[in-house]
């Protein structure tokens, strides 16, 4: 089946969200979930961030749920294959693929809202690395991370 690019934007997210929701199962007092993944060249960097208690916290700090090595990078994988798939169909259609996707899922209302960039970002900017891409978008409430 032949999607459009709205249909494949919609199938990746919404699987994203359902990962994080399932990674986060169990942890209390989660208000927002934040889905970042970028994309540019050949460099993927993939993030979930919970907003737990009033803090941004990532997954293998969120309190409530096993947040062993094995299990967030398990979570990271599923990111990369969901965001590999995508790429693929976006390819078949011919769309270029974001190079960035910035989601927020809240929890109560169960709405997201979702940003998505063209443009390259990290890949002409010697100062800077998707790695960033969180903080620079959550900000300060966000701990570095190095």
């Amino acid at each position: 089946m032949v999607r459009t690019q709205q249909q494949v934007l919609d199938e990746l997210v919404e699987g994203w969200i359902e990962l994080a929701l399932e990674y986060g199962r169990g942890a209390p007092d989660v208000t927002a979930v934040y889905v970042y993944v970028s994309s540019e060249r050949g460099s993927v960097f993939p993030e979930i961030v919970f907003e737990q208690r009033g803090e941004l916290r990532y997954p293998s700090d969120l309190i409530g749920v096993d947040t062993g090595v094995d299990r967030v990078r398990g979570v990271h994988r599923l990111q990369f294959e969901d965001l590999r798939l995508a790429e693929g169909r976006f390819a078949e259609i011919g769309v270029t693929p974001p190079t960035e996707y910035r989601i927020v899922y809240d929890t109560a209302s169960r709405r997201s809202s979702v940003a998505i960039a063209r443009e390259l970002i990290y890949a002409n900017d010697p100062r800077r690395v998707p790695e960033h891409g969180p903080r620079e978008w959550l900000g300060e409430r966000l701990p570095a991370t190095f």
